[in-house]
């Protein structure tokens, strides 16, 4: 039993004597970078009642990650396939129908993109539409 307990302590002695020691065959964590949206577009540019839109958005990742992308609009448009019409995940380009009326000073409407990377970094931009 001695020989056993001065084998753990002489193997607990050595662990924590390496304990911050770095040498050059360490792992490096790599560094994730936030994606790059570097366009988000719709076409047309307005929408009216029964209309739609496509919308487009185009990103890169520095790291060379795949890009999921997330979509939000506001409650006077739907997305196509999205359950509850105002959001959508997972998706490339998307499909906008024009759903309410505009408010009496709004002439507009928003669609929001985020790409993701899948490691925790995203990158957000807005579109407006004329309704």
């Amino acid at each position: 039993m001695k020989v056993r307990t001065a084998r753990l302590i002489t193997l607990s002695a050595a662990i924590a004597i390496g304990v911050g020691a770095c040498d050059d065959d360490s792992p490096v964590v790599p560094i994730n970078h936030q994606p790059v949206i570097s366009s988000l577009t719709a076409v047309p540019d307005s929408v009216g009642p029964q209309d739609s839109i496509v919308v487009t958005c185009v990103a890169s990742d520095p790291d060379g990650n795949p890009l999921v992308y997330d979509w939000f609009t506001d409650t006077r448009l739907r997305i196509k396939g999205a359950p509850g019409g105002v959001y959508l995940y997972n998706a490339g380009s998307v499909q906008v129908f024009y759903y309410g009326t505009p408010w009496p000073t709004d002439s507009i409407a928003w669609i929001t993109c985020y790409a993701r990377d899948q490691r925790g970094m995203h990158a957000g931009s807005n579109i407006i539409v004329n309704l």
